[in-house]
């Protein structure tokens, strides 16, 4: 009776949701867009996070009890970093217009770090089986809530979770436009692909 009473212990142990805590070093989330306005007159850009914390909570066995969280400063996001605009496939830029992209999308009608200080994601539902889920939550950009459904891949290995996906938003989602100048010869589409590489290390018990 000891023994299966121990047996069945280390089996709940096992079906139990274990906790991951983001590593920053690891994880990626960056957002790319598009040129509209007149062909040539702008540019594509990749902007990524920094600072990113958060926290996934995974069953392997029932995904719907699963959870993730993520957040990060509006004021630690990096744009067109070279290596990012070469993998993406995107020409360099230099350092002056690198420094004036950043400084239009920190503008109090863009993504305003003074304003809104956090940009954050939360769960409200996982669905899915194996390495493939979907995760749907809210995302909050600029004091607004948005819905969407990420579809994610999943892999568990030594104690360190890996999750990847891409999903489209859009500037008007979050209730303002996409930069514009020069009476609109130099904006951004209203799409913005998100492409999410979440790296958690399994929380000691």
């Amino acid at each position: 009776m000891h023994l299966l009473s121990v047996s069945l212990f280390l089996l709940m142990l096992l079906a139990a949701p274990v906790s991951y805590e983001l590593d920053a070093q690891k994880s990626e989330l960056i957002g790319l867009t598009q040129p509209g306005g007149l062909p040539g007159a702008a540019h594509p850009h990749v902007v990524r996070a920094t600072k990113v914390t958060g926290k996934i909570v995974y069953d392997a066995e029932s995904p719907a009890g699963s959870s993730v969280h993520v957040s990060f400063p509006t004021a630690g996001l990096l744009n067109d970093e070279s290596a990012l605009r070469k993998r993406e496939g995107m020409k360099d830029m230099s350092d002056g217009s690198r420094e004036a992209v950043g400084n239009n999308m920190r503008e109090e009608d863009q993504l305003s770090p003074k304003l809104f200080p956090t940009i954050s994601f939360d769960s409200t539902s996982i669905k899915g089986s194996g390495a493939k889920l979907e995760v749907t939550g809210k995302l909050s950009l600029r004091g607004v809530e948005k819905e969407i459904s990420l579809p994610v891949e999943v892999t568990v290995k030594d104690g360190e979770l890996l999750g990847t996906g891409t999903v489209v938003v859009k500037h008007s989602d979050f209730r303002f436009k996409p930069y514009s100048a020069a009476f609109g010869a130099v904006k951004n589409l209203d799409e913005i692909t998100l492409k999410v590489r979440l790296v958690g290390r399994e929380k000691s018990p």
